[in-house]
């Protein structure tokens, strides 16, 4: 009786495997395969929104990658990020991200990147510009 309760919960171990392992690839390869739209560059970088990624939500969120001109000091050369707006207190936040080896969001992840906080959507261009792919719609104005 002993053997077969551990080979259900072998099975079921494996069945989670399956399922996280399964997640883990569509979630990454449908950043990897997102269609990019520059929207703003400086002399260090170049932004992309993927605007099929924006979550209309009571804090509307978007996907926004930052490419590097230059590999930074430890030879990242993008970031795949996710901000995040408060519509009616014209604030915005970097929620999460990642730092990659490769351009255009690819290669091997090198580093997380933790939320700053939020910030006024006006305190740099760049921030003005997601703020305003993320509030655009009627009921955010």
């Amino acid at each position: 009786m002993q053997r077969i309760n551990l080979l259900i919960d072998m099975k079921n171990t494996k069945t989670l495997h399956t399922i996280l392992c399964t997640t883990a690839i569509f979630l990454i390869s449908g950043s990897c395969l997102a269609e990019w739209t520059e929207f703003h560059a400086d002399e260090e970088i170049t932004y992309y929104v993927n605007p099929e990624s924006r979550k209309d939500l009571k804090n509307p969120r978007i996907h926004i990658l930052r490419d590097f001109k230059t590999p930074t000091q430890s030879g990242d050369q993008s970031a795949r990020l996710m901000y995040e707006a408060d519509c009616e207190n014209k604030k915005i936040r970097l929620a999460n991200g990642v730092y990659l080896k490769k351009s255009m969001g690819n290669g091997e992840v090198s580093g997380m990147i933790n939320s700053n906080g939020w910030q006024d959507a006006d305190a740099r261009i760049v921030l003005s510009k997601i703020y305003s792919l993320l509030c655009r719609s009627e009921q955010h104005q």
